[in-house]
This record gives C-alpha cells, sequence and structure tokens, in this order.
C-alpha cells in the first residue's frame, strides 16, 4: 500500500513553524512509502472534519473534559483508518504526516497546555503510541474490539489515566472483552483513582496464570465482577 511519510526532523521542523503561527505546505518534505493502492486521504480529511465538526472544540480554558471529547473522536478516527494496511498502522512517519496534515487543529487543542510549555513533539510523534493523540485513539477503540463498540471509547469521564495506563499500555489491550469488560464495569461501579490502581495490579498479576485473551465476553466479565472490589 502507497502512503506518505514525514521524518522525524521535518515533523519537528513544520510543527516549530507551526507554533509560531506559519502557515506551511508540508506536502515538499512528504515521502512516498509502499506500493500498491494508495491511502484513502479523502477519507482521514473526512474524518477529521467530522471531528471538529461532531464535537464543536470548546475554548481550551473552558474546563471541559477534554478525554471525553478524544473518546468521542477516537471511533470517527478509527473508522476513517480501516482498510489500512497493518504494515502502514506501525509506521510513524505515516501518524506524523496525519498529525500535521489533518488533525493539528484537534491535536493543538487537546494538548493545549502542553503546547504552550512547548512540549508538543510527543503527541505527533508516532513513536510514542501511548502519548501521540493519533495512535492513543486508534488504540483505544482496538483495545475494545473495533469501530462495533467504538461507543465505549467515551464511556467514562475524566479517564485519561484508565486508558494511557491500565488498558493501552498494559496486556489488558490485547484482549478486546476484557477490556469491554473493565470498561463497562468501571463505568457502572467507578472506583477512585487509588482503589483503581489496585484493582489494576490485580488484573495484570492475573495474566501469569490465566490466557485472558481467549475469554469470551461473559468469562471476562466474570472475572472482572470477581476480582473488583466489595
Amino acid at each position: 500500500m502507497k502512503y506518505l511519510i514525514l521524518t522525524r526532523s521535518d515533523c519537528r521542523r513544520i510543527a516549530e513553524r507551526k507554533m509560531q503561527g506559519v502557515h506551511l505546505d508540508i506536502q515538499p518534505y512528504a515521502h512516498l512509502q509502499g506500493e500498491g493502492e494508495e491511502v484513502d486521504y479523502e477519507r482521514i480529511q473526512q474524518a477529521s472534519l467530522r471531528i471538529n465538526q461532531n464535537l464543536d472544540l470548546p475554548r481550551p480554558e473552558s474546563g471541559k473534559d477534554k478525554d471525553l471529547l478524544e473518546g468521542r473522536a477516537a471511533p470517527i478516527l478509527y473508522e476513517g483508518l480501516e482498510g489500512i494496511e497493518v504494515s502502514v498502522l506501525y509506521d510513524p512517519g505515516f501518524w506524523r504526516y496525519l498529525s500535521l496534515r489533518y488533525f493539528w487543529g484537534f491535536i493543538a487543542w487537546r494538548e493545549a497546555q502542553a503546547f504552550a510549555r512547548g512540549n508538543y513533539l510527543k503527541y505527533i510523534d508516532g513513536d510514542k503510541s501511548t502519548e501521540c493523540v493519533l495512535t492513543r485513539m486508534y488504540l483505544r477503540v482496538q483495545a475494545l474490539g473495533g469501530s462495533e463498540y467504538g461507543y465505549l471509547a467515551s464511556a467514562l469521564p475524566r479517564s485519561t489515566d484508565f486508558w494511557r495506563s491500565h488498558v493501552i499500555r498494559v496486556r489488558t489491550a490485547t484482549s478486546p472483552e476484557l477490556t469491554r469488560a473493565f470498561v463497562k464495569k468501571q463505568r457502572d461501579d467507578r472506583l477512585d483513582t487509588q482503589e483503581l490502581r489496585q484493582f489494576a495490579r490485580r488484573l495484570n498479576r492475573t495474566w501469569t496464570n490465566l490466557m485472558l485473551n481467549i475469554y469470551d465476553d461473559e468469562e471476562a466479565e466474570r472475572l472482572i465482577e470477581e476480582l473488583w472490589p466489595r
């Protein structure tokens, strides 16, 4: 599959100019990779437009739950990328290109505080999949099992740490059934931060003795219920 990438150095250079308010055409910096059918960039652009239109993004200082809005945007992004080969999705340069070409406004809004401090590269660089805004959005929906379950990506308010630390960074992300059961239980019987961390450690230790990624939905829900604090 043919697709466009940006090198890390070009990504940094372009982002610096954007931070200065300079409009820069990034196409001359993009490199074509692969062969065969080309990625459908029109579909990706439409996903970008839908995210901005559907979320009606508030001002950064408004106090809105940005993670919840990120969760609502995640299935839209995921659907825009469906059909793209795994080898493309594994290329950090592809995510750099998408971040700067189509999603800069959304990412700059999502991480406005970090951007204001000049800390922006990790949020647009696909090398850091749990930090890069687009990759972590994609992985959130993938962990749930795809677009069919995308509604659960925004089931939890103020849940940045939940997704990053207790799903995407650990083996739970390899089991959509377990992820769905975990999200639903936290939605219906929410643990505070300390309790959640204790539960997550207990769940992670369970992987040592059990192959949790072969559980079906019913088995996963039963396990979560058994481990949940009383």
